[in-house]
């Protein structure tokens, strides 16, 4: 039994007992327990159910379980929460298994139908195609679009989120014509004539800039229905992994104050296109970890960074070529997102200054930048707990994990590419070789190396046990074995990576991630126990309720 004292030494009264039910409390001193108690929104016993109930007055309420299983809420170690929510108007584009659309002509239709709702002028705003998942095999270019209107500007975005396409009305908006120059760290692909063709690859599209924005009225109520997403698959802690507007951290306050925000969130200020004296200057200088409202829903997360794109959109950095190289492209093997010695003086700057730092890295030769980076900010300027964060980690070779275990640095696998892409990884990005290797979670256990899993929403939709079940079966969407026996991991070690090695990740294992006294009463309680089903079944355990600093804000209990 763990009991957290009160003032004097003497226990604290609980405002709710949870009991008569599986406690997985994801502590290894104390994996199990018969219940918990709860005051002030904050843990404050776990153990038998006697004992927490001697823990209760009559004002104390007990909440039933009913048999269910209750464990720590579940933590997103990486998504984009916020873009997620602000994508909420736009045109769903996505092929199986997210969405309905086998061809570009059902694109089309579908941002016809809009286009046939929107006044002339407006933008048509469209996302999660995927090239290598519909008949034509390419992305739809200027020409496509202009099918569907040349009197809207219409854009679209790749599920990557490293690829857009625009047709002419939005070109012209952007000033993009075949004269105009790549701007730094944007492609932008051509036509044999010189013409732009409307595809370009970038993290941040000239063309998708131009969107006009929602007022802050329309932007705080998006995030209502996006924390519903969120609480609906058992999340207690969203990510927002790429705040370029220092307005979004004063927006979260006002968001919580409203009410629409009803979930904590890790905010991860953006540390490229900006000038290190004005990072300092227009962001929070506070560690990670850091709570910045009195109720720690707000916290501060690293500082994020990028050093390719994406395997998918044939982005991302890779040491040896892909499998099947675009058309007119031998020997290709993608390029960094940023000019490497620049990436490189930029984590040797921040390291210096104390921050924590998460860079994006899908491929192996972006992972190789951004370590040798690393260890070499750490040989300047030596600390110790830095928790440098690999995210995504896609194609890390072996030695890269041990590498990693080494450095004590955090590989955040996107674990559900072997799901979605994993078959499309195996003919055409990667071959057999490699795709029966990416997310090598399997490699990371067998360095005792703590990682954590994620599903990069906006990319894909969030679904925590999804990413449990991926990591175990390594399935793809197709049915294809995806290296199960060399990379495949224990149930157990799966859950980890969604609450106690998450909140790790973020400095906070302290309040979070974990069903111990002391830490927020955030919970997640399922309707069936994920360490005892069939390990196919998963991914389709229902969420029975999702609890928030003793607050149910899903399900029903």
């Amino acid at each position: 039994m763990a009991i957290r004292e009160g003032t004097g030494a003497v226990p604290q009264i609980a405002d709710t007992v949870y009991g008569n039910g599986t406690i997985l409390t994801m502590n290894p001193a104390q994996p199990e327990a018969e219940a918990v108690a709860v005051a002030g929104g904050v843990i404050i016993g776990v153990g038998a159910l006697s004992d927490m109930k001697a823990l209760c007055d009559a004002e104390s309420r007990f909440v039933d379980l009913r048999g269910r299983t209750m464990l720590p809420g579940f933590i997103d170690a990486h998504s984009h929460f916020i873009d997620n929510a602000a994508r909420t108007p736009w045109v769903n584009i996505n092929s199986k298994p997210l969405g309905p659309v086998e061809s570009i002509e059902d694109m089309l239709r579908l941002l016809g139908e809009r286009a046939g709702r929107t006044p002339e002028g407006g933008w048509i705003v469209g996302w999660g195609y995927d090239d290598t998942m519909i008949k034509e095999m390419r992305h739809p270019t200027r020409v496509d679009l202009d099918t569907v209107s040349t009197k809207h500007p219409i854009v679209i975005q790749h599920i990557s989120g490293w690829v857009t396409a625009a047709n002419s009305a939005a070109l012209r908006l952007a000033g993009i014509t075949r004269d105009t120059p790549d701007p730094e760290n944007v492609v932008i692909r051509r036509s044999a004539s010189g013409e732009p063709s409307g595809v370009i690859e970038a993290s941040h599209c000239p063309v998708l800039a131009l969107v006009p924005q929602l007022d802050q009225d329309q932007f705080l109520d998006t995030l209502s229905a996006g924390s519903d997403m969120y609480l609906a698959k058992g999340c207690t802690t969203a990510q927002e992994g790429w705040v370029a507007d220092p307005n979004w951290f004063p927006l979260m306050g006002e968001a919580l104050k409203r009410r629409t925000l009803k979930l904590r969130l890790v905010l991860y200020p953006l540390g490229q296109d900006i000038s290190l004296e004005e990072y300092g200057r227009v962001f929070p200088d506070v560690p990670s970890g850091t709570p910045l409202d009195e109720e720690g829903k707000l916290v501060m997360g690293a500082t994020k960074l990028s050093a390719d794109g994406s395997i998918q959109a044939y982005t991302g950095f890779l040491s040896q070529p892909y499998h099947k190289t675009p058309e007119g492209k031998p020997g290709y093997v993608g390029y960094p997102s940023n000019d490497l010695k620049w990436l490189r003086q930029r984590i040797i700057d921040l390291h210096s200054n104390g921050h924590q730092i998460a860079v994006h890295c899908n491929g192996d030769a972006a992972i190789d930048a951004a370590l040798d980076a690393y260890e070499e900010a750490q040989r300047q300027s030596p600390r110790g707990d830095t928790r440098f964060i690999v995210i995504h980690s896609q194609m890390a070779r072996p030695d890269q994990i041990e590498r990693m275990s080494r450095l004590e640095a955090i590989p955040s696998f996107f674990i559900t590419h072997t799901y979605f892409w994993g078959d499309r990884h195996y003919a055409i990005f990667m071959g057999p070789e490699r795709a029966v290797r990416m997310s090598p979670a399997g490699d990371a256990l067998r360095c005792n190396l703590p990682f954590t899993l994620h599903n990069d929403t906006f990319v894909t939709p969030i679904d925590p046990l999804l990413l449990v079940w991926s990591a175990v079966n390594r399935l793809s969407y197709g049915g294809r074995d995806l290296g199960k026996a060399e990379q495949g991991i224990p149930v157990l070690e799966a859950l980890k990576g969604i609450t106690i090695n998450a909140a790790r990740q973020g400095f906070e294992e302290g309040v979070k991630g974990s069903i111990e006294p002391g830490k927020f009463a955030d919970f997640v309680v399922l309707d069936e126990n994920p360490l005892a089903v069939d390990p196919m079944y998963l991914k389709d355990i229902e969420i029975a309720a999702t609890i928030v600093g003793d607050v149910l804000a899903y399900g029903a209990l």
